[in-house]
């Protein structure tokens, strides 16, 4: 393997690193550009980096298993709608590689309607974790810490309700998302085919943005065909950018496929007899616990009538309420968009006998008294 080519400096703050977090670092996230771009991302402030961190690991180990992702088939009903979009390195940015978003075509709209905000966060996480991996590959190989540029495609993007209600909700809490998890795995947001309204829409969206996310954001003009030259060559992006019969970018990507509306969610939220509710005040987490036994499993339906974060946890304490301390069984995802249009609906096997505590949190919210209405049984 090359050496990685990090500073004295760097290489002393990520060995301190590593063993601050070594109880839950797992060998194949292990490595030291993983932990530097953790430390980038937060001014290397290891008070701020370490809960971070070791949230982050926690949500690794969960049932999701995300060491494991990437290597899966890419099989999701949702994938077959969203394009995968790596293509190949850049060239001319060094170690950079290219990733196309079809922001545009992309049908989030339906895609919100016809699948679960969790069902989206797993084909959504599949993807970045390829993507990371990818990153890890060409870091082993040249020993040179490596980024993707994603490049977001808004052709046919259209100005209208629903473009204001993702923007301020599903793909704001998705952008955080990936900022909370995928510290500095992104070089630059290349925003190309932008169209006429993109000064309001980039108005609406910027106070929206993590920092850090903002000053990655590029936003190419009228020539963008020649602007993003600057960023890939061309046999790295799509040939459906080709015009007047031109065949300057070569890349073969799906196109985006639209969901079919008869088959959106239009069932009620009476979940059945055994439907329970709670209220969580607005900046207050709620837990409903259940005994389970090992080799049970634990099924839920949930719907929430605004945003809110949700996670499953295991302990043997049942007064226990620091989430840090209990077992992460199922991803705690700390800022979801609501109301839920396609209810919770997922399963996960007990591996151990415990008390399961489903985690509901509103602390977000300032006014907004979340109500939540579920059916949990193992």
């Amino acid at each position: 393997m090359v050496e990685t080519t990090l500073t004295l400096e760097e290489r002393v703050m990520v060995n301190d690193l590593r063993k601050m977090v070594k109880d839950e670092l797992t060998p194949s996230y292990d490595t030291d550009f993983n932990l530097l771009r953790w430390l980038q991302g937060h001014n290397y402030d290891t008070k701020v980096v370490v809960p971070k961190l070791r949230y982050h690991l926690r949500f690794r180990k969960s049932c999701w298993n995300l060491d494991e992702m990437s290597k899966r088939p890419r099989d999701h009903p949702i994938q077959s709608h969203w394009p995968y979009g790596i293509t190949s390195m850049s060239e001319k940015i060094e170690n950079t590689i290219i990733n196309i978003e079809q922001a545009g075509p992309n049908d989030y709209w339906g895609m919100l309607q016809t699948h679960s905000v969790t069902e989206v966060m797993k084909s959504r996480i599949q993807d970045l974790e390829v993507m990371l991996m990818e990153v890890m590959k060409l870091e082993k190989a040249t020993g040179k810490q490596a980024s993707i540029i994603y490049v977001l495609d808004l052709n046919s993007l259209n100005f209208d309700k629903r473009l204001f209600s993702l923007v301020t909700g599903p793909l704001k809490t998705l952008t955080q998302f990936m900022s909370d998890h995928y510290v500095e795995l992104f070089k630059y947001f290349v925003i190309v085919n932008a169209p006429s309204f993109m000064y309001n829409l980039w108005r609406l969206i910027r106070p929206l943005l993590p920092e850090r996310t903002k000053g990655k954001v590029r936003i190419l003009g009228g020539d963008w065909r020649e602007q993003i030259l600057e960023y890939s060559q061309p046999s790295a992006l799509p040939d459906f950018w080709n015009i007047d019969g031109n065949s300057t970018f070569t890349a073969k990507i799906l196109p985006s496929v639209k969901f079919d509306e008869k088959l959106y969610y239009r069932e009620d939220y009476i979940l059945g007899d055994t439907c329970q509710q709670v209220t969580v005040a607005a900046g207050k987490i709620e837990y409903v616990t259940i005994v389970a036994k090992l080799g049970a499993t634990l099924k839920w339906t949930i719907h929430a009538n605004g945003e809110f974060g949700f996670g499953v946890f295991c302990t043997d304490d049942e007064n226990e309420e620091d989430e840090t301390k209990m077992d992460m069984v199922y991803p705690q995802i700390t800022l979801m968009s609501g109301p839920t249009v396609v209810p919770l609906k997922d399963s996960v096997f007990c591996k151990k006998s415990g008390i399961y505590k489903f985690w509901l949190s509103n602390r977000h919210a300032w006014w907004h008294t979340l109500k939540v209405q579920y059916d949990i049984s193992a």
